[in-house]
């Protein structure tokens, strides 16, 4: 009876709990604040476009890196999130990206293995790091009206290719949202 009891007792446990359901990312709609469908359309067409000029019209080796891609935009949006799907969907398409983060600990390998104190054989050589000669930049903007009790909010993703040597913009897209939204009537 004891174990009935038990078992009874976490069975409405972990009935009334809710818990956490997963969604499929693919299926999500659209909603006030920026979410899950616009990174889907944004990544989706970018990926696409750049992924097309890369490999039709650059014809060279590309090595990309990430600099600033910033929010102009009065809600959160967490900008990172978007450039590293982008970057992770074309680093599986075989376009490279040029990461300098740890430059400082690869200089500092080198130098040791310089020294004699490192197995020659396991030694980072010197001069075989990579500059890029692409950088990958971009924008989020808005702009915000209020229509007949609605919040209309026109959203534009911009990103695009820059070269280093001639500081030429190579390549560039966008994707658009225009969004509307009831407003609450609810004023303090």
């Amino acid at each position: 009876m004891k174990k009935f009891l038990v078992a009874a007792l976490l069975l409405f446990m972990v009935g009334c709990g809710g818990g956490t359901q997963y969604q499929d990312v693919n299926k999500a709609e659209g909603s006030v604040e920026w979410g899950p469908k616009e990174i889907k359309i944004t990544v989706d067409k970018m990926v696409t476009s750049l992924y097309s000029f890369l490999k039709t019209e650059w014809n060279k080796p590309a090595y990309l890196q990430v600099k600033k891609f910033q929010n102009r935009t009065s809600e959160h949006i967490d900008t990172d999130l978007i450039v590293s799907e982008i970057q992770t969907r074309l680093i599986q398409k075989r376009i490279k990206f040029i990461d300098d983060s740890l430059e400082a600990d690869a200089l500092k390998e080198m130098e040791k293995g310089m020294t004699g104190m490192v197995d020659p054989e396991s030694a980072i050589p010197v001069g075989n790091l990579i500059s890029p000669n692409l950088y990958l930049t971009g924008d989020i903007r808005e702009n915000v009206r209020y229509v007949d009790g609605r919040k209309v909010q026109y959203l534009k993703v911009t990103l695009k290719l820059i070269n280093i040597k001639t500081n030429q913009t190579e390549w560039q897209d966008q994707q658009e949202f225009l969004k509307s939204s009831k407003t609450d009537k609810i004023s303090f």
